[in-house]
């Protein structure tokens, strides 16, 4: 796969983890669909669909090949001599049976049968790669809840600071998040690893009067589910799967967004994790890049293009429709490595994150207490209804911040709010530290679900 962007020996590493580039390359793929045609021969053989020499022939060439160059030439050549999938692999086997293999080598089985049963397969390992990852950023993102439960800072609405709020009452919103991808995960599982084995139609009518005890002993042998209905042409739980991808992969954009925003020079709250040779710019030696935030809006992209595509793919004529299926053939690859490799650095991310507590609460203190507007003005409500107290604490905040005049200033001088509000009452309203409402319960109550879901 080196010609294809992501098998890139030089840029592959951006776009997908080792493991998960392993599980879609040639040589990995080829030799699974070879053992699932060695497996299904012999189940044949087991009903005597297949003469059971023939199924012993099958079985030991299938051992004896090596993928290699040659073995992936045939192949190719083969494809793009006929313009079938798998008469290449056929044609390839066929020469190295030295038995009666050749004559029922693939008997029956459609090139659907054997990319649906291998990629459901391989979306399984997918799966478990993915939720390691997953399971990596949730902890990080606990650890973040945990260290910053009553760290002060800005919480800002429409790019502009809004109310107090503390950063790990930030941090428990992207890990309730992740914890609903978890449970997805889990869900998906349910509908996935169903096999296929169907035939031409989906009818089963090459496989004799066993079909269906040799469709369930076949995908039984694979550790697979046998479908209830043939899926050659209903690819919803495919497109569930991109979605899934989307869902999770989006998350860590929205993550990586605001640690993007929030490492800007101005800002300066956040920081990615560093290493000494990380270099942000070959120009300007003194920049330290969000890289790593920004790769996955890119991966995020990506996931999310290639789900579109599967969307496409639900659309199918008749049993079975080519255009629709070999849509698959790029997409679900494509955003399945991009996925796993936006979750895997999301994980990295969370891990090495820096706080800046002390920028935090240095950005909300800049803003010369005008976040503490809404504390002043319900307090003032109570005493003179809410749309007075509005009108009065609107009207000072025009009056005095176009002059540089902190909120505490204004209110203190403030005649028609110290005639309802004393000073104690005026310094408890003006802390920051009292005005964070229920950040630190809320954090501790996701804290208390995630325990719960671990003792469960």
């Amino acid at each position: 796969m080196t010609e294809w962007s992501f098998g890139s020996a030089i840029y592959g590493g951006a776009w997908a983890t080792p493991q998960m580039r392993a599980l879609f390359a040639d040589v990995p793929r080829t030799r699974r669909w070879l053992e699932l045609l060695a497996v299904l021969a012999e189940t044949q053989a087991e009903y005597n669909v297949i003469p059971v020499d023939a199924a012993r022939d099958i079985r030991v060439t299938i051992e004896s090949v090596e993928v290699d160059a040659e073995f992936l030439r045939e192949c190719r050549e083969g494809y793009e001599a006929t313009s079938h999938s798998t008469a290449g692999l056929i044609k390839a086997v066929a020469r190295r049976c030295v038995g009666p293999g050749a004559e029922w080598f693939y008997f029956g089985a459609t090139v659907q049968d054997i990319a649906d049963t291998w990629l459901m397969h391989t979306l399984r390992e997918a799966r478990r790669l993915l939720v390691v990852d997953l399971e990596r950023a949730t902890r990080a993102v606990e650890d973040l809840c945990r260290r910053h439960r009553d760290t002060v800072m800005a919480g800002r609405t429409h790019g502009q600071q809004g109310l107090p709020i503390t950063f790990g009452f930030k941090a428990a919103g992207w890990l309730v998040e992740l914890r609903r991808h978890r449970h997805r995960f889990d869900e998906a599982a349910q509908r996935m690893d169903v096999g296929q084995l169907c035939g031409g139609v989906g009818s089963l009518s090459a496989m004799g009067f066993d079909a269906l005890a040799i469709q369930r002993r076949f995908l039984e042998r694979l550790g697979l589910r046998e479908p209830d209905m043939s899926w050659t042409a209903s690819r919803d739980i495919l497109a569930e799967w991109g979605n899934l991808l989307v869902f999770a992969a989006s998350t860590a954009d929205r993550i990586g967004h605001e640690i993007y925003n929030l490492q800007r020079d101005e800002i300066a709250e956040l920081r990615e994790g560093s290493a000494p040779e990380s270099l942000g710019s070959i120009t300007m030696p003194h920049k330290r890049n969000p890289e790593v935030a920004e790769h996955l809006g890119t991966l995020a992209r990506v996931t999310r293009a290639n789900a579109a595509l599967l969307s496409e793919s639900l659309v199918h004529d008749h049993e079975r429709d080519g255009r629709s299926w070999k849509v698959e053939w790029h997409a679900v690859p494509e955003l399945t490595m991009a996925a796993g490799k936006t979750i895997a650095l999301l994980a990295t991310l969370l891990e090495g994150l820096e706080v800046c507590a002390d920028r935090m609460r240095a950005n909300l203190d800049a803003a010369q207490g005008y976040p503490l507007s809404e504390s002043v003005m319900l307090a003032l409500a109570r005493r003179i209804g809410k749309q007075t107290a509005y009108k009065i604490v609107h009207d000072l905040v025009l009056s005095a911040r176009p002059h540089g005049q902190s909120f505490r200033e204004a209110v203190m001088g403030a005649a028609e709010i110290r005639a309802h509000l004393n000073a104690d009452e005026l310094e408890r309203l003006l802390d920051p530290s009292a005005q964070i409402g229920q950040c630190q319960k809320l954090v501790d109550r996701v804290l208390a679900a995630v325990q719960r879901d671990i003792e469960t």
